[in-house]
């Protein structure tokens, strides 16, 4: 059977519920069926965050063909708690570390249409042999009929084949790059191990041997990258953990050493809660309480700028309540902003 872009939307936000071990099921407030998903719970998130409507009998059709279906070959370890709901079996079970299914491979004809859309995936040259079969089985039309937000011009695009290509034969490269706040470009040795986008601008997680440590630098920052003969510092076997940890606490990219995570808690208006629950900001955010007016949204997070930046985006409708210090700093932002118009 066929499967869909829509379906296969359905399956990886199912997968990110099951992988969300601290779960509180509806269906009861003991902690020991932490980590399950009621059906309730499921429709819900597959209604927030895929903006799709299915109901109970269409879930469990996509619970089941993720257990069984030969198309998706996944054979997730889903078990059922009569009563209660579902989760893993197996805590480290992720369906994006499966190897990719026909059925996968089928659904890929959409996404490669989309891709045309971005200048930059020209530099990804490897994937044209991958998807040649696919394109020509696609009818195209002089119509898109979906369009991603994308910036054709973006300095930074012309580094990332030289990036993959580093980061794929492990090699280091030479960098002149100048950083917003030097006044000088700087040479850097660089060991690439992920590329990273984030709003619109492509970064470079790296080891630097100047500095002797990890860091991401902002490719539209490089101004020339060569290659060289020095020996590559390959990633330890804490590598992927640890490049995965450094993103995995904070907005964006920067990751400041001598920040800790903290409780963040953000006032809400109502209506423009909608947006946040809609498209959650980060992992770990969670409703703490609601009222007429507002909801209060809870994360744990370092504090950095793109932080700042983006509640300052939601203007007079996101208050900081907790921690204090975030509070000061955001009114202080405030503050400023409203003294220039002076």
């Amino acid at each position: 059977m066929a499967v869909t872009i829509t379906q296969l939307g359905r399956y990886r936000i199912l997968d990110e519920c099951f992988q969300y071990r601290l779960h509180q099921p509806s269906t009861s407030p003991d902690s020991k069926f932490r980590g399950y998903w009621s059906v309730d719970d499921l429709l819900d998130a597959i209604s927030n965050k895929a903006d799709q409507n299915i109901g109970e009998r269409t879930l469990k059709e996509d619970i089941a063909r993720m257990r069984e279906s030969p198309d998706l070959a996944y054979y997730a370890p889903i078990e059922n708690e009569w009563g209660i709901g579902y989760r893993y079996s197996e805590m480290d079970f992720k369906i994006s570390e499966k190897p990719i299914s026909p059925a996968g491979v089928k659904a890929l004809e959409d996404v490669v249409e989309l891709l045309h859309q971005f200048k930059g995936f020209r530099y990804f040259e490897g994937v044209e042999g991958l998807i040649y079969n696919i394109e020509e089985k696609i009818n195209r039309s002089d119509f898109i009929e979906v369009q991603f937000d994308v910036l054709p011009d973006y300095r930074g695009l012309s580094f990332i084949e030289t990036i993959k290509k580093a980061i794929k034969e492990r090699t280091v490269l030479k960098m002149t790059y100048k950083a917003f706040y030097e006044e000088a470009e700087t040479p850097r040795h660089i060991h690439p191990y992920l590329l990273k986008e984030y709003n619109n601008r492509w970064f470079v997680y790296a080891y630097t041997n100047e500095y002797k440590g990890e860091g991401v630098y902002g490719l539209d920052r490089i101004k020339l990258l060569e290659q060289t003969g020095k020996k590559y510092r390959a990633l330890r076997k804490d590598g992927k953990p640890r490049i995965i940890n450094y993103f995995k606490d904070i907005i964006g990219v920067t990751n400041f050493d001598n920040k800790d995570i903290e409780d963040i808690e953000l006032r809400v208006d109502r209506e423009r809660a909608n947006y946040l629950i809609t498209k959650p900001i980060h992992i770990s955010q969670h409703v703490i309480k609601e009222a007429k007016d507002y909801i209060w949204f809870g994360f744990r997070l370092k504090p950095n700028n793109e932080l700042n930046a983006l509640i300052l985006s939601f203007g007079k409708d996101v208050v900081v309540e907790k921690p204090g210090t975030l509070a000061t700093e955001i009114k202080q932002l405030l503050e400023e902003a409203v003294g220039n118009y002076d």
